[in-house]
């Protein structure tokens, strides 16, 4: 699978594409094609989505180099969900948030939208475009792939990442924790059309079917460039933080830089007594 040769005309390619076919990222292409070793493309549109939506389809070969990482071998012969494992009882079925029709995608990094000092302003838009994705897959879950035969008896996992804000990245998974956990105790927030957002949809039976969330805001371009081995005037500002210690702030050039594949990676399940079977 040739992700990189373009299949549609430049002006149809997404610019996160242009990006990864520039020179000085061969670093980067050489680590999506290791990510995308033995992934197949079940119904042959994978590579023209790539050029030309970009963030899904990166996500999910993100998701596929970590699920083989962890050792998990995956059984395309299922249509759905995603990734249906051939060797452990789970399935894992991606989505992303992504902006909203009038807001701005996320590459541009517009100064106005950065400088906006309203952190509870744009983590609510983080959690409503969340909320969307993870509404979406339970539907999916329910209506479609509760009945298939192979989903007896596996573990119905929803893997998504965040592309809905442009300063996703710096949000961490400060959004997805309250969506899934209310720990601000808000009980609901509203879109701006007024509809009601629940939250804390983790300490509700309703979403029992959904046994984990696998969430990330740092699964982008940069992770690629973090473990990729381009060269040239880079630098890397990250933070690290483990609960109950003090974060450790990282300022350096990409020779002295490391970072794992799982990095930023983090997973919320449901409480063992309201889990339930498919």
């Amino acid at each position: 699978m040739d992700l990189f040769a373009p299949v549609v005309e430049k002006e149809k390619l997404h610019h996160n594409f242009l990006s990864t076919l520039d020179p000085t990222a061969a670093g980067i292409r050489a680590v999506l094609s290791e990510w995308a070793q033995g992934f197949e493309d079940r119904d042959g549109k994978f590579v023209r989505e790539f050029q030309t939506s970009y963030n899904s389809t990166f996500w999910e070969l993100y998701l596929f180099a970590v699920l083989k990482q962890l050792g998990f071998e995956i059984d395309f012969s299922f249509d759905t969900p995603d990734f249906v494992s051939a060797n452990y009882p789970v399935a894992v079925e991606a989505a992303i948030a992504g902006h909203a029709i009038d807001d701005p995608p996320e590459w541009p990094k517009t100064l106005a939208v950065l400088a906006n000092k309203d952190l509870a302003a744009r983590r609510k838009a983080s959690m409503i475009r969340l909320s969307n994705a993870f509404m979406a897959k339970s539907k999916a879950f329910r209506k479609r792939y509760a009945v298939l035969p192979h989903m007896a008896g596996r573990s119905y996992i929803v893997a998504i990442s965040n592309f809905g804000t442009q300063d996703f990245y710096l949000q961490g998974d400060a959004p997805m924790q309250r969506l899934l956990f209310d720990i601000d105790k808000e009980k609901v927030i509203h879109k701006p059309n007024g509809a009601p957002v629940p939250l804390g949809l983790f300490r509700s039976d309703a979403y029992g079917h959904i046994s984990a969330v696998l969430y990330s805001s740092l699964a982008t371009f940069g992770k690629a460039r973090a473990l990729g081995k381009d060269e040239g005037d880079i630098t890397f500002r990250a933070m690290r933080k483990k609960e109950g210690e003090k974060p450790i702030y990282i300022d350096a050039p990409k020779a002295d830089y490391q970072e794992s594949l799982t990095d930023g990676l983090r997973k919320s399940c449901l409480g063992p007594r309201r889990r339930q079977k498919p």
